[in-house]
């Protein structure tokens, strides 16, 4: 089949391509003027909407999009919401009606967030029927992407909300949980859980969706069986014998303070995820795949 994979430079959006290549045709678009990743690859700012209606209406015989492409919430300066709106949203919004107007597609792929659901003190598990509470704008343009698919796209699709990424090249979901100027550091006994995706996970889930061996129109959490806790991470990550200790209740203070004067939504966001469970399950999907990939394949492939 011929697949449009959007953000195909991006890190997510070249496993993906390196795990579809031997098996399908791949066109790859991103705004990068080359592509040290794909063959086929198309130059093209998304936001401009009459150049990819051009390269949609080059390619009529395009069965599936994947579409990767986004504005990550730790990217660039400019991190307004109308930015994240433009790109996040605005992107999706046309992609699917080009879509609808021009091609005849199989499958369209949405890559989305767990940060859809929001954080919460009072919540530790989140599976696909739970009510969504984003609150940063990457959060907020995602969620209203996966509103507008779900009520416009006319062809069959799949909404995946990624738990945060990992693999041995690319740790920084895990550094950001551990590391502090060069120090590791953990919160409490570091016993609290999480949910991390090894991204070759991903790259399995969307090969079998393009299959079409999973049902579509539907939501699915895509994350690793295996529940992690800060100390797993720990583990992997360590970059100093000197560890820090910061007790929960200075993290939940500062929360509190946070709430009571400045209100950064990043201080919120961060402070809860550092003191709770966040665990989103991928029971659903994982009935169907199985997610086998973990932490302990990046040891293995060292």
């Amino acid at each position: 089949m011929k697949i449009l994979i959007t953000g195909v430079n991006g890190f997510i959006g070249s496993n993906i391509y390196n795990g579809l290549k031997d098996k399908h045709n791949i066109l790859g678009i991103s705004r990068s003027s080359s592509s040290k990743v794909c063959d086929q690859y198309i130059p093209c700012d998304l936001t401009d909407k009459e150049k990819l209606e051009e390269v949609i209406k080059e390619h009529l015989d395009i069965d599936v999009i994947v579409h990767c492409a986004a504005l990550a919430h730790n990217k660039g300066n400019d991190l307004s919401k109308d930015r994240f709106m433009k790109v996040n949203y605005e992107v999706t919004k046309d992609l699917v009606d080009l879509s609808n107007e021009h091609l005849k597609l199989k499958h369209f792929i949405f890559l989305s967030t767990i940060s859809v659901y929001g954080e919460r003190m009072n919540k530790d598990i989140y599976i696909e029927s739970d009510e969504c509470y984003p609150k940063s704008p990457y959060a907020v343009a995602k969620k209203k992407s996966e509103e507008y698919i779900e009520v416009n796209c006319e062809c069959p699709y799949y909404l995946l909300r990624l738990a945060p990424v990992y693999s041995d090249e690319f740790r920084l979901n895990i550094q950001r949980r551990t590391e502090m100027k060069g120090f590791n550091y953990i919160v409490g006994n570091g016993s609290n859980k999480l949910s991390l995706c090894n991204v070759k996970n991903i790259v399995v889930v969307v090969d079998k969706m393009i299959d079409g061996c999973v049902k579509t129109n539907e939501t699915y959490n895509i994350s690793d069986e295996k529940v992690y806790s800060f100390k797993d991470m720990l583990d992997i990550n360590k970059v100093s014998s000197l560890r820090i200790w910061i007790p929960k209740i200075g993290i939940k203070m500062l929360n509190t303070i946070n709430k009571m004067t400045i209100k950064k939504q990043f201080i919120n966001e961060n402070s809860i995820k550092l003191v709770t469970d966040n665990i989103y399950s991928s029971e659903k999907l994982s009935k169907k795949i199985g997610l086998k990939y973990t932490l302990i394949d990046i040891y293995k492939e060292r």
